[in-house]
């Protein structure tokens, strides 16, 4: 299996390949994109249903003042606080303000109902959400 990761210039509509520094293989996760950043949470990969949190580095973002940017177009693993969701694919995932909320899923037994908050300006999942129920007056 390749490291390499598929990437479309979007100018020129040109695919190209981008060599990482570790293979991650996963299929029914969840990517949001977040800043400068691709959140790939969950999925399958190849042996287990997976719980963790992997970051891509898009190198998307402008530099700052001093124009540093640091682009490295490579995986980082990011370990939230907190307790996460267990290990789950075919879910869920949307950003709002600053946090990814997570729902649902399969974990090859169990299909869940669940919804689970990533506070990304805390680095922590929130308790689980409960009690959505909805409003008066929602169909």
């Amino acid at each position: 299996m390749s490291r390499d990761v598929p990437r479309l210039i979007a100018d020129t509509l040109v695919w190209t390949l981008v060599n990482t520094d570790v293979k991650h293989n996963r299929l029914s996760h969840t990517s949001t994109r977040v800043g400068s950043y691709l959140f790939i949470i969950g999925g399958h990969n190849g042996q287990t249903y997976a719980q963790d949190v992997l970051l891509f580095n898009l190198g998307m973002s402008r530099g700052c003042d001093a124009g540093l940017m640091i682009v490295t177009l490579q995986w980082e693993i990011k370990v939230p606080k907190g307790s996460p969701p267990s290990g789950r694919g075919y879910h869920a995932a949307v950003l709002h303000d600053a946090r990814i909320y997570i729902s649902g899923g399969y974990n090859g037994v169990n299909v869940f109902d669940d919804l689970w908050s990533l506070d990304l300006s805390a680095g922590a999942y929130l308790p689980q959400v409960v009690g959505c129920k909805p409003g008066r007056g929602s169909s």
